[in-house]
């Protein structure tokens, strides 16, 4: 799924709420895995590659704390008028 700067998005798993703050762009993605490879000398085929997304939480415990979203992992657009207040 596509996000745009502005988006609200709603993680499936937790429930919380964030803004998407940044347009796409292509980021390296790294697991534990990959960080190995890189300590071995094969950094060159470590990662993958995907769209990224910078965003602030809105809710939960980490409100306010900015993170990098990855566009295709538990993430979904809602509408405002979609969130329940209180």
């Amino acid at each position: 799924m596509m996000f745009k700067k502005g988006d609200l998005v709603k993680n499936d798993r937790t429930g919380r709420l964030a803004e998407v703050t940044r347009d796409g762009y292509t980021h390296r993605f790294m697991d534990a895995q990959d960080h190995e490879m890189v300590a071995e000398g094969m950094g060159h085929m470590a990662g993958s590659y995907g769209t990224a997304y910078d965003a602030v939480y809105l809710t939960g415990d980490r409100q306010g704390t900015k993170f990098r979203l990855r566009g295709s992992r538990g993430w979904k657009r809602v509408m405002p008028s979609e969130v329940e207040v209180g």
